[in-house]
């Protein structure tokens, strides 16, 4: 009996991870009702990661009354599950601090907080959990993480020895960092960040020039919050080199990420020994998917698109380079390729890419992002692709 690990990234538009997995595992079983077919839902980081997440769990899901980026209030929830005895939040910032919370006339990342991501953080403490996956992504701030900081208890004083407020515009206001107040529960707590950009704090990659005006910045402010960065940077790392008590730094201003989610995989490096980790490898990590497949007979990963971007840290590159680990055979399945799918092809990662389309007519294709119809044409590519597995056997 053959055993089969299915760890396909969701066809976006039509299928979930679990719904493609499930459509690939009962075309096989059309054919070999007798394998072993484990699906494992996944994701990189983006749409479906809770899913993947969370697959096979009991989970809770709890909604708190937070600080949004304007300042008001704002419901964001989080999700929290058991593993190994440790309860385990996953967090998505944009919940608290995300873009479509604001309004487009209001978007100015000088007075938007992340205090409700903390605030979010502080919640899931107060429920036991001490292990953190956090999602990064969407942010509507520039504030260096500051404000999630605050509300985790620590202080940032003017030279007045006064805290000071939200937002970027504060930044230029800081000298002295106060950690009297710090939550005593946080030193016990791991944050693993979810983070695939690899912009450093500041300079001209730095997250104020690259992201600033898309969050609503003029030039004039970029420049404002790009040196008010590197001031604050230069306060934190000197308080790092001094030993003082209070931070922990994982890296500095010039660690690839540091610069995500404005300047929040920052805070996370310096203040909370965060680490910064590309979204699917967190999730493959979690999902303990390596164990699956040292175990196999065969992989079939796969997304939506199959193409030159599939190499660039998706989903498809992380299953297969776990699999190639093994010497396991690997499938590529999408719904199509692009023109430049030569490259996995050529890429040594997969034995073999195949799309649905391949087998669908004109008509079939105009429909075939309908989800029931999207299922049942993956199920059929499967079924006849495997009713001549005998053949690929002999080709290994």
């Amino acid at each position: 009996m053959k055993k089969i690990i299915v760890a396909v990234d969701s066809f976006k538009g039509s299928m979930t991870s679990s719904e493609v997995g499930n459509a690939i595992k009962n075309g096989i079983r059309d054919i070999h009702p007798d394998w072993n077919i484990e699906v494992y839902p996944v994701a990189d980081g983006g749409e479906g990661t809770l899913e993947a997440l969370t697959y096979h769990r009991s989970v809770k899901e709890r909604t708190c009354t937070v600080t949004g980026p304007l300042g008001d209030h704002v419901e964001a929830s989080y999700l929290w599950y058991e593993r190994d005895s440790e309860r385990i939040a996953v967090i998505e910032m944009a919940q608290a601090a995300g873009l479509p919370l604001v309004p487009i006339d209001k978007r100015n990342p000088l007075y938007t907080t992340t205090y409700g991501v903390g605030e979010l953080i502080r919640d899931a403490i107060d429920q036991g959990c001490r292990k953190f996956i956090i999602g990064i992504g969407g942010s509507a701030t520039n504030d260096a993480g500051i404000g999630m900081l605050q509300a985790l208890g620590y202080h940032f004083y003017d030279r007045d020895g006064r805290d000071i407020s939200f937002g970027a515009k504060e930044l230029a206001k800081i000298t002295d960092i106060g950690f009297e107040d710090v939550i005593r529960d946080l030193s016990s707590c791991r944050f693993q960040i979810a983070c695939d950009v690899k912009n450093p704090f500041v300079g001209e990659q730095g997250c104020s020039r690259v992201y600033g005006h898309q969050k609503g910045a003029t030039a004039i402010d970029v420049e404002k919050m790009d040196r008010s960065m590197a001031q604050f940077a230069d306060l934190v790392e000197r308080i790092a080199a001094s030993g003082r008590k209070g931070i922990f730094p994982n890296g500095d201003r010039n660690t690839p990420g540091a610069g995500a989610a404005g300047g929040l995989g920052y805070a996370f490096l310096m203040f909370l020994d965060g680490v910064l980790r590309p979204g699917i490898d967190i999730v493959l990590d979690e999902i303990r998917l390596e164990e699956a497949i040292a175990q196999a007979d065969l992989v079939i990963t796969g997304e939506g698109r199959l193409d030159a971007q599939t190499l660039m840290g998706k989903t498809p590159a992380g299953v297969a380079g776990l699999a190639k680990k093994y010497g396991k055979p690997v499938i590529a399945a999408a719904g199509c390729f692009g023109e430049d799918v030569i490259q996995c092809r050529q890429s040594g990662l997969f034995y073999d890419c195949i799309a649905v389309n391949d087998i669908l007519s004109e008509q079939e294709r105009m429909h075939a992002m309908e989800k029931e119809k999207a299922i049942n044409h993956l199920r059929m590519r499967m079924r006849k692709y495997f009713e001549n597995f005998e053949l690929f056997e002999r080709s290994l």
